[in-house]
C-alpha cells in the first residue's frame, strides 16, 4: 500500500509517499504554506494527482476529532477547517493532529515501541503532546487531549535565562554558554530542565505511563539522565523511561499514513 502523507502547519507544508510499514518511498518536499485555503486545497488537489498512491494521510495543526477539524487551528488561514481532502484528493484519507501522528510513529517505529501507555511532547517555540494509551491514540472527549500548557517553551527558556543574569535568548547559545562553564547559562539550563521534569512527573501522577519521548528542536540540549532522575524521584513508580525520539523530522508523515494500518 502507498499512502500520500502531508504535514500541514502554520509556515510549511511536507509531504511525501510513504509505505504501510512507515518506510518513505520519496524524498519528502516541502513548501511554504500558502496563506489561503484555497490555495492549501489546490497544492493538495495537485500533489495528489500527481502520485499513483492508494490512500491519503494529513497531519495537520489543531484539534481533530472523528477524522476531522473541529475548528480553526490559529496558525492557519480562514476556511483551512472546511477543506475536504477526499473530495479534492479523490482518495480515501486520514486526518490526524500533528502531534498525535507523531506519537503514533515513536510508538509504532521509534523509541515508543513496545510501549502500551506513553506519551510524546514536542519542544520548540510551543510545546506539542501526544499520548498513547493502551496501544490506542487518546484524543479525549472533544479531541483536544495534550494541549498542555508547560512551560518549557523557548521562550520560557529564554526568560530563566534573563532571569538568571545569561543575557541570551537563542536556546543553543545558552546551552553552550553552560557547556563552557558559564554560571548563569548552566542555572538557566538546570531551571528548565526542573520545569521539564516537574511537567512530567505531573503527566506521570494521572496517566501512570511507561515512558515519555522527548522531540523538536529543544529536546537536544536536554540531559536526559538528569531529567530521567530527577522525575524517578518524585514519583512512585520508579522505572518510567524519558528518551529521546527517534523519527525526526519525518514523525508527523510517517505517524499519519501509519495510521492506515489500523484500519
Amino acid at each position: 500500500m502507498k499512502i500520500l502523507a502531508f504535514d500541514i502547519g502554520g509556515t510549511k507544508i511536507a509531504y511525501a509517499v510513504v509505505d504501510e510499514n512507515g518506510v518513505l518511498q520519496t524524498e519528502i518536499i516541502t513548501k511554504p504554506t500558502p496563506h489561503s485555503s484555497f490555495d492549501i486545497a489546490c497544492l493538495v488537489a495537485e500533489v495528489a494527482a500527481s502520485y499513483e498512491v492508494d490512500k491519503l494521510a494529513v497531519a495537520t495543526a489543531g484539534v481533530v476529532k472523528d477524522n476531522r477539524l473541529t475548528g480553526k487551528p490559529i496558525n492557519l488561514p480562514e476556511g483551512y477547517e472546511n477543506i475536504d481532502f477526499n473530495a479534492i484528493s479523490g482518495l480515501p484519507c486520514i486526518m490526524e493532529n500533528d502531534a498525535n501522528a507523531a506519537a503514533w510513529a515513536e510508538y509504532k517505529v521509534g523509541a515508543l515501541q513496545g510501549c502500551n501507555n506513553c506519551a510524546m511532547l514536542t519542544l520548540g517555540t510551543g510545546v506539542g503532546c501526544g499520548l498513547i494509551i493502551n496501544g490506542e491514540v487518546y484524543r479525549g472527549a472533544t479531541g483536544a487531549s495534550g494541549e498542555v500548557r508547560f512551560k518549557v517553551a523557548g521562550g520560557d527558556l529564554a526568560e530563566l535565562a534573563q532571569k538568571s543574569g545569561c543575557f541570551e535568548s537563542d536556546c543553543f547559545k545558552i546551552k553552550a554558554k553552560a557547556d563552557e562553564g558559564d554560571v548563569s547559562a548552566k542555572q538557566s539550563l538546570q531551571l528548565w530542565q526542573d520545569e521539564l521534569a516537574k511537567a512530567l512527573v505531573s503527566m506521570q501522577e494521572i496517566l501512570d505511563l511507561e515512558a515519555f519521548a522527548l522531540s523538536g528542536s529543544l529536546a537536544k540540549i536536554v540531559d536526559y539522565s538528569v531529567v530521567e532522575n530527577a522525575v524517578r524521584q518524585k514519583i512512585w513508580q520508579p522505572k518510567v523511561r524519558i528518551l529521546p525520539a527517534q523519527t525526526g523530522s519525518d514523525a508527523c508523515l510517517i505517524g499519519a499514513a501509519l495510521l492506515w494500518s489500523k484500519k
